[in-house]
Order: structure tokens, then C-alpha cells, then sequence
């Protein structure tokens, strides 16, 4: 068994279904158990990793793992907060030399959640401009866009610029509370946007009891990629199972699942930062 391979929107890239998230693994104690985590991650197949220079301690701790590993077919993407092109020069030269790489496949502007973010990014001498830099040097090769709180305005945002890749929470609790699949998918999709998702696992407060159903729901195409946060190599095995196997919920499991969802909110709302207070979906 493998874990299904999809093309990455007009990227043309083929990724696993299944990536692996850069926050748990950044809050591990030691490198060593970090690394270790990477490393079975890319043993089992796993070809898409996800990281953020804000992560703290992910990108470097990423760059120590492909150091001792061959490149080859391995897909990084990146995050970047600045929004001013002059304060992003330093920030992405920091992502370069902690990830040890001459080149980064995907730089995502990150948690573009309200409009007037978007328009500092597109300015003259915004964030974006530095990018398209990279882009023409050859260092980094797509630009994609992520955003957390906001779908009502995301379908607006990707209309703005020609982005490669989006990134955003399309887990089971997103499909009842605030709902990013139905304004974001079809706009994002009809300019050949990769699609990611992410908050799959609810920052890790699914119950373990659902969490197959939770990774199944996100997997079901037209997500490409669903990146999970990883923090152990058991993680990266139970994930990796469900990847391999995986076949989409039947009607009754995603009834059920999404019944499950309603009735867990409310005990871990306080955790869950990137839902509104007011249920905005159905």
C-alpha cells in the first residue's frame, strides 16, 4: 500500500494526500525526537511538509532532517508574515538558511485573514513583490496564500493575484461552524489553485476515537493535500494507515461524524481560536 499521490493544482506538482504539519513537531523538547518524527514521516512516504518561519524552531529542525536526506521527490512549503517587501527580504534569507536550501517550493503568504492584509501585501513595495524576486531567481518556485477566520471574504482575496496554492481549515468542524469549502473551493479550483487543508485534526482536540473519520473527511478530493501535525512516530504510523487505505466517508459515516462534530464543539471551543463565538455554517 501507498498513500495516494495528487497533482498540486496548476503547480503541476505530485504530492501524498496526506502531509505532514510543521507546529507539533517544532514543540518537541529536543531535536533529536523532532528529527526523528521527520524522518519517519518521509520513510513511510510522506512527500509534502509543511513548515513556517514563525514556527519557532520547525523550519530549522526541517533543514537538519533534509540534510541527512536526498531531496528527490520531497515537496517543501514554507510560510511568510511580513508584509512590507523590505522587512520580507530578511525574513524569507532566515527560512533559506534554516531549511538549509537553495530552493523552496512553495512560499505561502501567511494568515491573510482580512482585506486590508491582502491590499499591504499587494502594494508596490509589499511582501509580494519580494516573492515574485525569489520566483524570477529561481529560488522559490510557487506562491500560495493561507488564511484562518474569514471564508466570507477568502473567495474576494484569490480573485486579487494569481496564487498558486490555498491553504485553508477545511476539516469536519469548518463544514459546520465556519465554513471555508463552499465561498473558497469552487473560485479557488476555476483558476487552478492547489487546494490544502488544514485544522483537519482541530489542533489536535479530535477525539481519538474519530480521528480516521476526521482524516478521511479531509483527504475526499478536492482537497489535494491535507497537512495533520505529527509530534511522535506513532502519529505518523496512525495517520499514515488511514492515508494508505483510505476510501471516502460513506453518506451515514459523514452524517455521523458531523453530528459528532456539533456536540464537541462546545466542550473545546475555548481551544479552537480560528472559530468564530456565532456558528456561521450549516
Amino acid at each position: 500500500m501507498a498513500i495516494p499521490k495528487r497533482l498540486l493544482g496548476k503547480t503541476g506538482a505530485q504530492v501524498t494526500a496526506l502531509g505532514l504539519g510543521g507546529v507539533c513537531w517544532n514543540l518537541l523538547g529536543e531535536d533529536r525526537a523532532a528529527v526523528e518524527v521527520l524522518h519517519r514521516a518521509i520513510d513511510r512516504g510522506i512527500t509534502y511538509l509543511d513548515t513556517a518561519s514563525s514556527y519557532k524552531e520547525s523550519e530549522r529542525r526541517l533543514g537538519l532532517a533534509l540534510k541527512e536526506r536526498d531531496r528527490g521527490k520531497l515537496f517543501i512549503a514554507t510560510k511568510c508574515l511580513k508584509r512590507s517587501g523590505d522587512e520580507l527580504k530578511g525574513e524569507i534569507e532566515e527560512s533559506f538558511a534554516r531549511l538549509q536550501l537553495e530552493t523552496i517550493d512553495l512560499m505561502q503568504v501567511h494568515a491573510i485573514d482580512q482585506e486590508r492584509t491582502l491590499s499591504e501585501v499587494l502594494k508596490p513595495d509589499g511582501a509580494l513583490r519580494v516573492i515574485e524576486e525569489y520566483r524570477r531567481a529561481g529560488k522559490i518556485r510557487f506562491v500560495g496564500l493561507t488564511g484562518h477566520t474569514h471564508p466570507e471574504i477568502f473567495a474576494k482575496m484569490i480573485q486579487e493575484y494569481d496564487f498558486d496554492t490555498l491553504l485553508n481549515p477545511l476539516g469536519p468542524i469548518n463544514r459546520v461552524w465556519n465554513d471555508f469549502a463552499a465561498p473558497t473551493l469552487a473560485a479557488a479550483r476555476a483558476r487552478g489553485m492547489g487546494i490544502i487543508a488544514m485544522k483537519v485534526m482541530a489542533a489536535g482536540k479530535a477525539p481519538a476515537e474519530d480521528r480516521s473519520l476526521y482524516l478521511r473527511y479531509a483527504l475526499t478530493p478536492p482537497v489535494d493535500v491535507a497537512i495533520i501535525g505529527m509530534d511522535s512516530v506513532d502519529q505518523v504510523e496512525e495517520n499514515v494507515r488511514v492515508a494508505e487505505n483510505f476510501a471516502p466517508l460513506t453518506h451515514l459515516e459523514e452524517k455521523q461524524v458531523l453530528e459528532r462534530v456539533l456536540a464537541f464543539i462546545p466542550t473545546a471551543k475555548k481551544d479552537l481560536w480560528w472559530l468564530p463565538e456565532q456558528r456561521l455554517a450549516s
